[in-house]
């Protein structure tokens, strides 16, 4: 091995002060220990690294570049040190994050930027689920949180903690393609004449035919929101969608609101922070549930 970590802290700091005996001062050691260590590293690397001739100790050329590797071994090693101490404290090596299919994982950047500085050694994992799975992996202990559409009836499935976090709406949506093909339906029997593009079997314990009670002249059913997305955009019927992932489309045109009389076209609902109740949470998962009660307090 070249050089220890010690040689290299003792060169960085000689360079940064200027001279041995400050050098000696803020790492409490003496100046001929230091001169040691220094003599030493150069033997070990095989050029001269210190030029000794002016007042002020200077790197050499040779110097220069070893000195510029050897601060990033040192940035490497006060993170390494960074991450053992957080380990040491009960910082969580894994964060898991359930983020349901229809939910703009935006709405996480705050408090993962605010995790990383503050927890470098925790890594954080977000996996998307559709079809309200993300509650069902929680449960199983897969994920530490989900982020989730939320009904008060899924507290009866499990011992849950939740927080309101985000409000979202559901709009029945048709492509304007497929009104200029066959018109916009204005009554009931006229959208039952449109194939209905609809969820697969939900989870805990939801039927999708219970929420828009349309047989439709046909339904096809996929299980992931982004394919009921492209699906409807596609000419291929109409659907149920939240608000926020169709926005864009909506203003441009390529897709338009139903407003059927006497049909329930719009749905408001909340999206919940969830946790088992008996989930001890590390301080990275601490942060996270406070984060989201502060907001909340603030945004109520």
């Amino acid at each position: 091995m070249i050089a220890n970590h010690w040689a290299l802290q003792v060169l960085h700091t000689v360079i940064e002060t200027g001279s041995l005996q400050a050098a000696a001062n803020q790492l409490h050691r003496t100046s001929p220990a230091l001169s040691m260590t220094l003599t030493k590293l150069e033997q070990d690397v095989g050029v001269p690294l210190l030029d000794r001739t002016g007042y002020r100790l200077q790197l050499t050329p040779h110097g220069k570049l070893f000195m510029r590797h050897a601060r990033e071994i040192l940035r490497q090693h006060e993170r390494l040190e960074s991450v053992v101490q957080q380990l040491q404290q009960g910082a969580e090596p894994e964060l898991k994050i359930g983020l349901d299919a229809g939910i703009s994982g935006l709405m996480l950047q705050e408090i993962i930027l605010e995790l990383q500085d503050t927890y470098p050694a925790t890594q954080i994992r977000v996996s998307s689920y559709s079809q309200l799975s993300s509650l069902q992996h929680i449960i199983n202990g897969d994920e530490d949180f989900a982020i989730t559409p939320w009904l008060p009836t899924f507290q009866q499935m499990a011992d849950f903690e939740s927080l309101r976090v985000s409000r979202f709406e559901l709009v029945a949506v048709v492509a304007q393609l497929l009104v200029d093909k066959v018109g916009m339906p204005s009554d009931r029997e006229g959208l039952s004449n449109l194939p209905y593009i609809m969820p697969q079997e939900l989870n805990m314990g939801i039927n999708p035919d219970q929420i828009f009670r349309m047989p439709g002249r046909s339904q096809i059913r996929v299980n992931d929101v982004r394919s009921m997305v492209e699906f409807v955009l596609g000419g291929m019927g109409w659907g149920v969608l939240p608000r926020q992932l169709i926005a864009a489309h909506l203003k441009k045109g390529k897709l338009v609101e139903l407003n059927v009389p006497g049909f329930l076209d719009h749905m408001q609902a909340e999206i919940h922070l969830v946790k088992m109740a008996s989930r001890q949470l590390g301080p990275a998962g601490m942060m996270l549930w406070q984060h989201f009660i502060a907001r909340e307090q603030v945004h109520p």
